[in-house]
């Protein structure tokens, strides 16, 4: 099997040089840019399996980066790590919003930083798996991953069927975020409030009537609650 291919995006060339060592001695393959606008041709060019970026690049930023790769659908299924010297919650959380995966803070070890590709190289092939697993399913069984919400009809992927499942289960009442990692992702030590709200934001486009100006699924603090209609109007406007 060929080995999988990181994208190391690093202005600074002594960081960029330990990385490449690091991950090359544990057999990976690399390719490596100095600035955000090199990085993405990479990226495009390349198709790698994971990508490593610095956040203050020159050019983009690897928070901008995340942005605009997750945009694309070329690229938007391919997992981040974003690397900073700063450690604030902030910036961890505007990455993690950016669309990063995972979240390095410098100075690592080279230990924990492999321990934390390999996880997510692990978990990005699990769900490969588990989507061509749904692929071939749905062709045998057209409705497995169908469903009908207020006489919509809609194809769920896997993490956002399990997700409705559960909000559906306690419908107007907030299911706590940890709850859904938890139940997406099992024992996964990974950060996945980003993917989370993607998937949660995908699930509520899917179900949110174009017409109306009410989300079907409302972000409270700490989680989320599927709303329901009210009563005394026909298909009104949802709880609050």
């Amino acid at each position: 099997m060929a080995l999988e291919i990181i994208e190391i995006v690093e202005d600074d060339q002594s960081q960029a040089k330990l990385l490449d060592q690091i991950l090359r001695q544990a057999s990976f393959r690399t390719n490596v840019a100095f600035d955000g606008p090199a990085g993405m041709q990479d990226v495009w060019r390349i198709k790698p399996s994971l990508i490593m970026a610095d956040d203050n690049l020159p050019g983009l930023t690897g928070r901008e980066m995340c942005k605009r790769l997750r945009q694309d659908p070329s690229t938007k299924h391919i997992p981040i790590i974003v690397m900073s010297g700063f450690s604030s919650e902030e910036r961890r959380a505007e990455a993690l919003d950016a669309g990063a995966d995972d979240f390095i803070v410098k100075p690592y070890s080279g230990a924990e930083l492999l321990a934390r590709v390999r996880a997510l190289l692990r978990r990005c092939r699990q769900s490969q798996a588990q989507d061509e697993e749904l692929a071939e399913d749905l062709a045998l069984t057209e409705n497995l991953y169908v469903a009908v919400y207020r006489g919509k009809k809609m194809t769920l992927s896997s993490h956002e069927w399990k997700a409705l499942r559960r909000l559906a289960s306690t419908v107007g009442s907030v299911v706590p975020r940890e709850e859904l990692k938890s139940l997406l992702w099992g024992d996964d030590t990974l950060m996945h409030d980003g993917e989370l709200d993607r998937c949660m934001e995908q699930l509520n486009r899917k179900l949110t009537d174009e017409a109306s100006s009410v989300d079907a699924i409302k972000t409270v603090p700490g989680g989320f609650r599927l709303m329901t209609p009210a009563s005394d109007t026909p298909g009104g406007s949802a709880v609050q």
